[in-house]
């Protein structure tokens, strides 16, 4: 299915970043980090959608997390489609489509995500896979670990892991073991963590803001 998403182009963009909300947001979510990460409009930001309402709330997930996530559709249909892979699929046509369409190199884009957004946006970065790799991946409060997808780690693009020590949602020793099965696969990994919750906090911004900063100085 096409996705939805908006995109907000800066002043002086000189390549697309592609930031994944995380479940029960929705596309204007990440939207308000650009002042923090871009504020000099390097970017043309495009923000999608999760496939998938989550009930209850306003916002959206890209793949359902059990049977009370299908909104009266067909559990099974759901278990067998609504995958990481076809999520990730997805987002990788997305990708695609909209460096076209902008006149950016994919091959230069940043892709970002939040906890469940944060695990495809490393997907993007680390899968098996014939397409231009971005050129890094910012990794908020993942939820998944490596075993998710088809990792390779050959010339991998650098990737930044961050997640908070108060995390009540997603433990902070998963992201912890995740960084450590990056480096050991040979990714260019930082790993950095923070006194917050399940959130973005004003010092991981700015550790972002410098990891960027390094990232696209080439």
């Amino acid at each position: 299915m096409a996705l939805i998403a908006n995109v907000v182009q800066g002043s002086s963009s000189v390549r697309l970043a592609l930031l994944i909300h995380g479940y029960g947001a929705d596309e204007r979510d990440l939207g308000g980090l650009l002042t923090y990460l871009d504020p000099n409009g390097e970017l043309a930001a495009v923000l999608p959608r999760g496939p998938y309402a989550v009930p209850g709330t306003p916002g959206y997930s890209w793949y359902p997390l059990g049977p009370q996530d299908t909104e009266g559709q067909d559990t099974e249909a759901q278990d067998t489609e609504a995958t990481y892979a076809s999520a990730l699929a997805e987002l990788d046509d997305l990708l695609d489509e909209q460096s076209a369409a902008l006149g950016f190199d994919r091959s230069q884009s940043i892709v970002g995500g939040f906890s469940q957004g944060a695990g495809l946006a490393l997907g993007l970065a680390l899968q098996r896979t014939d397409r231009p790799r971005p050129l890094g991946a910012l990794a908020m409060s993942p939820t998944i670990d490596t075993s998710a997808f088809d990792l390779d780690a050959q010339d991998a693009p650098p990737v930044l892991v961050q997640h908070g020590t108060n995390d009540p949602m997603i433990p902070v020793q998963r992201s912890r073991e995740l960084a450590r099965q990056l480096r050991a696969l040979g990714v260019p990994t930082v790993y950095r963590e923070y006194p917050m919750a399940h959130q973005v906090a004003l010092e991981s911004l700015r550790d972002a803001i410098d990891w960027l900063a390094l990232v696209t100085a080439g």
